[in-house]
C-alpha cells in the first residue's frame, strides 16, 4: 500500500520516476454505537418492519450482503490486512486490476504478494507503523500484476481499533493513478523541452542551472555552443532542412555526452551544454568534449534540400556555487563569441 513511484522502465504498465513516501494523518475509525469499532452493529437485532425483499433476514445479514454488494461493484480497490499486514479481504478490483484471484493472496503479506521487489522492505515497514498507530495514512505504492505490469496505486489506509481501542486491521481503499501520472509527465515534459530538437527549453535550462549552482553543491560546467554558417543552410536548402539540421545536431551532441549531461537549446542555433557537478578540476574534460562537439557537429548532413554542413563556435566555462545562472550563461557565452571572432581552427575557448 505504500512505496515509491512506479519504476519508469516497467512495462507494459510501468510509470517513472522514485517519489518519497510521505503521510498525512487520517482520522481513526469510531465504533459505531451499539457495535464493535467496525461493523454497525453486533447483529443480536431483528428487522423492526421485515419486508417482501428481505424477509425474516437480520439488519446485521441485510447490511452485510449490502456491504458484500458494494465491495464487489465499486471500482476502488478494497483490502482488508490483519495486524500483521496479511490480507484478509480482497475485492473484485483489485482482482481485475492484477489478473490475481482472491484465493491466491489471502493470508500472503501484501508486499510479498502484490508490492515491487524494490518496495517491500519499506512497504512492509510503513505498513508496521501504520498499523501500530492511531490514525492511518495515505500514501502512493506500486503492484504488480500477473502479466509482468506495474501499477502506481493512491492509496488511503484507515486502522480498524478492536473494542479497547487498539488497531487489529487496516482498510486499504485505492485508485490507480498509473496514467494520471503519465499525463502529468507527458506536461511537464512538454513544458520543458524543446519542440524541435527535445532538448531542455530555456526555462527548464535556467531551473537546471540554477539548481546545479545552489550554495553547498559542486557547481556545473557548462559549453555554450552557436553554430557557424546555420543560416546559410537555412537560406539556401530551405527552413525544413534547417529545422532537420537543428534536430540533428541535438541528437549528434547527446551522443557524446555522458550520463547526467543535459543539452538545452535556448533559442536559434544555439545549444548549451550543462555537466552539474563539475568543478574547476574539470576544465580538461570540458575541453575534450568541447573539441569532440566541434568535431560530430561539423559532419555533412543528408537534408531534405540536399547535403548541408556547419561549423560551431564554443565557450566553456565552469561555474561554482553562488554564482547565478545569468552570470554563468553570460561567461560561457562571451567567450565562445571570443572563439567566434578569433576564428582558430578549433573554434573553441575556454575559462576557469
Amino acid at each position: 500500500m505504500v512505496g515509491h513511484e512506479v519504476p519508469e522502465h516497467r512495462e507494459p504498465v510501468g510509470t517513472p520516476p522514485p517519489r518519497p513516501f510521505v503521510t498525512h494523518p487520517v482520522a481513526p475509525a469510531v465504533p459505531a454505537a451499539g457495535g464493535g469499532p467496525s461493523g454497525p452493529g453486533d447483529g443480536s437485532h431483528a428487522c423492526a418492519n421485515p419486508c417482501a425483499h428481505c424477509g425474516e433476514l437480520t439488519g446485521a445479514a441485510l447490511d452485510a450482503d449490502v456491504v458484500r454488494a458494494v465491495l464487489s461493484n465499486t471500482t476502488a480497490l478494497v483490502c482488508i490486512l490483519d495486524a500483521g499486514g496479511r490480507l484478509e479481504l480482497f475485492n473484485r478490483a483489485c482482482e481485475q486490476l492484477t489478473g490475481f484471484a482472491a484465493a491466491e493472496v489471502l493470508g500472503r503479506g501484501v508486499w510479498e504478494a502484490l508490492v515491487v521487489a524494490d518496495e517491500r522492505a519499506l512497504a512492509r515497514s510503513d505498513i508496521e507503523v501504520m498499523a501500530a498507530g492511531p490514525t492511518g495514512a495515505v500514501a502512493e505504492g506500486t503492484w504488480r500484476d500477473r502479466w509482468g505490469g506495474t501499477h502506481l496505486i493512491a492509496w488511503h489506509n484507515t486502522p480498524l481499533p478492536d473494542r479497547d481501542g487498539r488497531p487489529h486491521r487496516m482498510v486499504c481503499v485505492g485508485v490507480d493513478i498509473t496514467e494520471q501520472r503519465r499525463a502529468e509527465l507527458r506536461l511537464h515534459e512538454v513544458a520543458s523541452t524543446d519542440a524541435l530538437t527535445g532538448s531542455l527549453n530555456r526555462r527548464a535550462m535556467f531551473d537546471e542551472l540554477r539548481a546545479a549552482l545552489d550554495p553547498g553543491r559542486d557547481g556545473c560546467g557548462l559549453l555554450y555552443c552557436d553554430l557557424d554558417g546555420f543560416k546559410r543552410v537555412n537560406d539556401e536548402l530551405g527552413h525544413a532542412s534547417g529545422d532537420r539540421l537543428l534536430s540533428e545536431v541535438a541528437h549528434r551532441v547527446r551522443g557524446v555526452l555522458r550520463p547526467g549531461d543535459l543539452l538545452a537549446r535556448p533559442g536559434g542555433d544555439e545549444f548549451v551544454v550543462l555537466r552539474p557537478g563539475a568543478g574547476p578540476g574539470a576544465l580538461p574534460e570540458l575541453r575534450e568534449l568541447a573539441a569532440l562537439v566541434r568535431r560530430v557537429v561539423g559532419e555533412p548532413y543528408a537534408l531534405p534540400g540536399g547535403t548541408g554542413r556547419v561549423g560551431v563556435s564554443v565557450g566553456v566555462h565552469v561555474a561554482v556555487p553562488g554564482e547565478g545562472p545569468d552570470e554563468a550563461l553570460g561567461a560561457a557565452d562571451r567567450r565562445m563569441y571570443g572563439a567566434k571572432r578569433e576564428a582558430r581552427p578549433e573554434r573553441v575557448r575556454t575559462g576557469r
